[in-house]
């Protein structure tokens, strides 16, 4: 077991759908929680418009598939170790479309509230070009830079200065992978308006080795019941190309945006300075 910190760090996630946490970055978040670190979710959406269980045998209506995912959401964090999910009720498919006034406010009074010392969030392609994903990229960039504006509506509490962003991506070999074996989604990816990016070794920011931890992740994922439609997709993946778990990704948005140098620790270049010490900064 890795050894736990005595002063830990905040690690936040800001992402689009109840299962982004999970099927996304889910290695991600259980290694960093079994060190220690205080893993907290934001969601933007209850994922209303997703799966509702097999189409054959639906688990929940359409009405009540907001809550129920919005519960899946808890119990896959419950099983990450997270020790908070927040899940909000923008429209699911049409997050873009909503004003960014409210979000804004909603998401920088919960950076505020949790204090994230690194925070993820989604690549300016949606990973795979999904739109939901590119405007909860976009309005987490742009409430974190508000969120470290004192000034800015104090009464959604102090100021608090993210240090370090990464955005999750798909790596270029991952989506190559994918293409290959589920032609159907790469036909889908074509529809969309934005394209993946080919997020080449040489781009990434960060590269999180999840082998230790991937039974767990597929654990967590097991708690989206009514996204089993996908979730036989990703296991028919892992057993047909088997690497294609081993690793989450990601760009460095700040400071230093970019890569390389590709870093395996989001928390590298802050353990040298206490998390109290960092806070007192801010």
């Amino acid at each position: 077991m890795p050894e736990l910190v005595k002063d830990p760090f905040v690690l936040g996630t800001i992402l689009a759908h109840p299962d982004d946490e999970t099927f996304g970055v889910g290695g991600t978040l259980i290694k960093y929680a079994d060190e220690g670190v205080r893993v907290h979710s934001l969601c933007l959406t209850q994922g209303d418009q997703g799966w509702m269980g097999d189409p054959e045998h639906p688990i929940v209506t359409r009405e009540g598939l907001g809550a129920k995912r919005a519960e899946e959401l808890a119990e896959s964090g419950r099983r990450m170790g997270l020790e908070s999910v927040t899940c909000l009720e923008y429209p699911d498919g049409a997050l873009a479309g909503v004003s960014e006034e409210p979000v804004l406010r909603d998401i920088v009074r919960w950076l505020r509230r949790i204090r994230p010392h690194v925070v993820i969030t989604w690549g300016p392609d949606g990973g795979y070009g999904h739109p939901d994903h590119i405007a909860a990229g976009e309005r987490a960039l742009r409430a974190m830079e508000l969120a470290g504006t004192p000034r800015h509506e104090p009464a959604l509490g102090p100021g608090w200065q993210v240090r370090r962003c990464y955005r999750f991506v798909a790596a270029a070999d991952f989506i190559d992978g994918i293409r290959g074996i589920n032609p159907q989604f790469a036909e889908y990816m074509e529809t969309l308006a934005v394209k993946p990016q080919r997020w080449t070794r040489d781009r990434l920011g960060a590269a999180i080795d999840i082998r230790p931890v991937v039974e767990r992740k597929i654990h967590a994922m097991k708690a989206h019941a009514t996204q089993e439609p996908d979730y036989r997709e990703w296991i028919g993946a892992r057993e047909r190309i088997p690497w294609l778990f081993s690793e989450e990704v990601f760009s460095r948005e700040f400071p230093e945006a970019g890569g390389p140098p590709l870093e395996s620790d989001l928390f590298a270049a802050l353990r040298k300075t206490s998390p109290r010490s960092l806070a007192k900064r801010a």
